[in-house]
């Protein structure tokens, strides 16, 4: 039934405060440590062929889960059942030797993942051609830059064709083009049925490649089950996170980040005439116009708009990437407007969100919340949005 399960699964950390304490505990039998909790009670379930997403602030205790999921570490309590081979990216370079070639290393690598000799051996030019390093496979690894480490690494591990692949953030190490070879792989393993699990800060790539998710906060599930839900949870918490960090009286010295490459600049929300609209009417037209601006010379990328209702819960998202257009070219000043015919939402307060992305949707290059706004409802159905429909009853009128 499933591909991956974890019942329970805690982990807890013993600190000290100085190295000689843990001799100490041994000898005197007594605890000169203080626990740390780093997982506790998590529990979720992954069918085959599923994909899941595992989001999260830094140390909510990611790294830590997909370590026992891989199996490099030990839980304290619960259990991890794997059905199939798993294959893990998880640090940069582990279970790598500095002092071992690129080609060393594959054939290392690859008897730790189960395969023997002769199947590495046959995979052996296949894995070079992905990681594109012909040129450095027979030099020692301790000269490879960081992203080499990764090209490598990731294309060892999607090369023994695991049953399960587990993914961490280490994907955003290297160059936009080879990730966008390794997401292309990933979305390949998908369509052949691997169970993949997946960790990143980045919520477009959860939401492209997992169908659920789980979030993870303080070593604790948050929330789990589909994945748009599980990140407007998580971006909703965050954002009220952000807020009252904003309002703190002790608020540190504000840090002056460089401007995106492309800037959201304003969001209206206009009628078919193009008059602005704060109550848009059920079931009309509704425009949203989205003004951009580029500062230097034209660069393409793709644009999004997601609509949320008032707790933030995510109701619609489009994207010109998911829509299958091509990049948008942002030059100069520009308006862009995504066309609603007919505005189905049910009464209640509801804000748009724009994001906008790289060429390869990989990178968020800005993004900007914009006006509330009102719809009031003709008809007395609850839920997200009204569906034409009728009733058929025996004996009815």
């Amino acid at each position: 039934m499933y591909a991956l399960e974890a019942t329970n699964v805690s982990k807890i950390y013993r600190l000290y405060r100085r190295p000689f304490d843990r001799l100490k505990e041994m000898v005197l039998r007594k605890p000169f440590h203080q626990p740390f909790e780093g997982l506790r009670d998590v529990s979720f379930s992954v069918p085959f062929g599923e994909s899941m997403g595992i989001i999260g602030e830094n140390g909510a205790g990611k790294s830590t889960l997909l370590k026992i999921l891989a199996g490099t570490l030990t839980p304290s309590s619960g259990a991890v059942m794997k059905k199939g081979r798993a294959a893990a990216l998880l640090e940069l370079g582990a279970g790598f030797h500095p002092e071992f070639t690129g080609r060393q290393n594959i054939y290392l690598n690859g008897s730790l993942l189960g395969l023997t000799e002769s199947e590495i051996r046959g995979k052996e030019n296949a894995i070079i051609d992905f990681a594109e390093l012909w040129a450095f496979i027979d030099r020692p690894l301790k000269i490879y830059s960081s992203g080499m480490y990764v090209r490598l690494a990731f294309s060892i591990a999607t090369s023994v064709d695991p049953e399960i692949l587990i993914v961490d953030e280490a994907l955003s190490v290297g160059d936009q083009r080879f990730q966008a070879k390794c997401v292309e792989r990933i979305s390949k393993f998908k369509e052949a049925g691997k169970t993949i699990v997946f960790c990143s800060h980045s919520m477009y790539l959860v939401n492209e490649l997992c169908s659920t998710s789980i979030w993870l906060g303080n070593g604790r599930v948050m929330a789990s089950g589909k994945t748009p839900r599980v990140i407007s949870e998580y971006l909703a918490f965050l954002e009220g996170k952000n807020a009252a960090q904003n309002h703190s009286p002790n608020e540190g010295p504000v840090s002056h980040a460089p401007p995106p490459e492309v800037m959201i600049e304003d969001i209206r929300l206009v009628d078919e005439r193009g008059g602005d609209v704060d109550r848009p009417v059920q079931f009309h037209p509704l425009l949203i116009q989205i003004r951009t601006r580029r500062n230097g010379p034209p660069i393409s990328g793709h644009i999004g708009v997601l609509v949320h209702q008032e707790d933030d819960q995510l109701v619609f998202m489009a994207t010109t990437k998911h829509d299958g257009l091509g990049t948008v070219v942002f030059s100069e000043e520009q308006v862009i407007q995504l066309v609603f015919p007919s505005m189905p939402l049910v009464g209640g307060r509801y804000y748009a969100k724009v994001l906008l992305g790289d060429e390869l949707g990989l990178r968020l290059v800005h993004e900007r919340k914009g006006p509330s706004f009102i719809i009031d409802g003709t008809r007395p159905e609850q839920g997200m949005v009204w569906i034409e429909h009728h009733w058929e009853i025996p004996g009815g009128r």
